[in-house]
C-alpha cells in the first residue's frame, strides 16, 4: 500500500492504439510538465481488445516521466482526482483492480454510447456500477465534445455528468507545419486511419470517392493496409498506401494539402482527434457532415460523392483555402492547446457534476430506455450463439 496522495490518478488500459492512447500521452506529459504528481494504472480489460493485442509503447513511455508513478494491482492509491479513460474495457471489469480513494472521480468518455445507426454501444450503467465494485468509487461521466455529451444527456437525471467536457488536447509546439500547402493545381490528398470497417466508408465506392486519385490528385493513406482496401473493392494501384506508423504522424499529414476523412454510418465520431492535427498542420478538412458539431465552419462538408467536386472548388481558390486553412488552425490552438489542462483539472477535482437534461439531447427518455433493452437483448443472443 502506498500512502503518497498523487494530484490525478490516471487508469487506462495500455493497448489503445488511437485517439485514446494519444490523448492519454497528452494529458499526463501535460500534467507532469506543471509539476504535478501523477499515479498511473494500466488496467487489463476483459473482452474488449483481442489477445493478440499488445500494449503500446507509447503509454509505456510515460513511466520515465518525472512525477508519474506506477500503480500495481492491489494497491491502495489516493488522489485529488481519479480519471478513468474510456468506458468501455471497465463494462465487464478488469483484471487488476485497485482501491481507488479520490477527492473526485471521473469517466473521460472517449467513445459516445450511441453507435450511428442509434444503437446503443456499451451500457454505462453497468460501467458505472462495475468502477464502484472493483475500484470503490462512483464516478462522474466526462463527455469529450459536444456529441458526447448530448447523447449522455439521453440518460439525464440517472447519469450524473461533469459540469464541463474534458476535450483531447494537444501540445501546439508538435504540431507546427513545416510545408507551405495549398499552392498550386497539383493537390495531395489523404488521410489517417486504422483497418476497422467502422472507420472508413460504408462501401468501396465511398472510400474510392472520398479519396478520388486522379489527374493532378496525389491520394495517401496511412494506417491501413492495401489488402483492406482490395478486400472493399477498391483499387489502390495510384495511391501511396503506408502501414501503421511508417512516418510520423505530424510528417505525414504535414505532406497532405486536404484531409478528407469519412466514416462508417455505423460510427459515431465522438471527437475526431485526428481532424484537429490536421488542422494545426494547415491542412484543409473535407469531412463527414457529422462532424460539424464539432468542428464548425473549420471545415468543408458533403457526401463522399461530392469530394472530387470540392477539390475542384479549393483548386479554383487556393488563397481563400489557405486562408480557410489558417484560420482553422488558429481555432484549434486557441480551443485544444494543452496550456488549458491544470486550470481544468482544478475545476473538476471540486465538480459536483449536474443532472441536468438543459442543451442538446440525442435521444427522449423512452428511447434510450428502448435503446438499452435492445442492446442487453443483443448481448444475450451473442451470448447464446457463442
Amino acid at each position: 500500500m502506498t500512502a503518497t496522495r498523487y494530484d490525478a490518478l490516471i487508469l487506462v488500459d495500455p493497448r489503445f492504439m488511437g485517439g485514446t492512447a494519444t490523448a492519454v500521452d497528452s494529458d499526463v506529459r501535460t500534467l507532469a510538465a506543471a509539476g504535478l504528481t501523477i499515479g498511473l494504472h494500466f488496467v487489463e480489460g476483459r473482452g474488449f481488445f483481442l489477445p493478440e493485442e499488445t500494449p503500446n509503447p507509447k503509454l509505456e513511455a510515460l513511466f520515465d516521466l518525472d512525477g508519474v508513478t506506477r500503480i500495481s494491482a492491489g494497491e491502495t492509491a489516493r488522489a485529488r482526482i481519479a480519471f478513468f479513460h474510456h468506458p468501455q474495457p471497465f463494462q465487464v471489469g478488469v483484471e487488476n483492480p485497485i482501491t481507488v480513494e479520490a477527492g473526485n472521480s471521473v469517466i473521460v468518455c472517449h467513445q459516445a454510447p450511441f453507435k450511428g445507426d442509434g444503437a446503443l454501444d456499451y451500457d454505462p450503467f453497468a460501467i458505472q456500477c462495475r468502477i464502484r465494485e472493483q475500484f470503490g468509487v462512483s464516478p462522474l461521466w466526462a463527455p469529450i465534445s459536444g456529441i458526447c455529451r448530448a447523447q449522455f444527456r439521453s440518460f439525464a437525471p440517472f447519469l450524473r455528468l461533469a459540469s464541463q467536457d474534458w476535450p483531447n488536447t494537444f501540445h501546439i509546439e508538435d504540431w507546427a507545419p513545416k510545408r507551405e500547402k495549398l499552392t498550386g493545381p497539383d493537390l495531395t490528398v489523404g488521410r489517417h486511419g486504422r483497418p476497422h470497417a467502422d472507420k472508413w466508408g460504408d462501401t468501396g465506392a465511398d472510400i474510392a470517392a472520398s479519396l478520388p486519385a486522379g489527374p493532378h490528385i496525389r491520394i495517401r493513406t496511412m494506417g491501413t493496409d492495401a489488402i483492406f482496401f482490395q478486400e472493399m473493392g477498391v483499387d489502390v494501384s495510384a495511391w501511396d498506401v503506408l502501414p501503421f506508423n511508417a512516418e510520423p504522424v505530424v510528417d505525414f499529414l504535414d505532406s497532405l494539402d486536404v484531409f478528407s476523412y469519412f466514416h462508417s454510418s455505423r460510427w459515431t465520431e465522438t471527437f475526431g482527434r485526428t481532424v484537429a492535427e490536421a488542422m494545426l498542420l494547415g491542412v484543409r478538412c473535407i469531412l463527414d457532415p457529422g462532424l460539424k458539431a464539432t468542428f464548425g465552419e473549420h471545415a468543408l462538408y458533403c457526401a463522399p460523392s461530392q469530394v472530387a467536386g470540392m477539390l475542384d472548388s479549393i483548386r479554383a481558390d487556393l488563397p481563400g483555402a489557405r486562408e480557410a486553412a489558417e484560420r482553422a488552425r488558429a481555432w484549434c490552438i486557441e480551443t485544444y492547446a494543452t496550456q488549458s489542462v491544470p486550470a481544468r483539472l482544478e475545476a473538476f477535482v471540486s465538480d459536483p457534476g449536474t443532472t441536468s437534461r438543459r442543451g442538446p439531447v440525442t435521444a427522449s427518455p423512452l428511447t434510450a430506455a428502448r435503446k438499452w433493452t435492445g442492446y442487453h437483448r443483443r448481448r444475450r443472443h451473442q451470448e447464446k450463439a457463442s
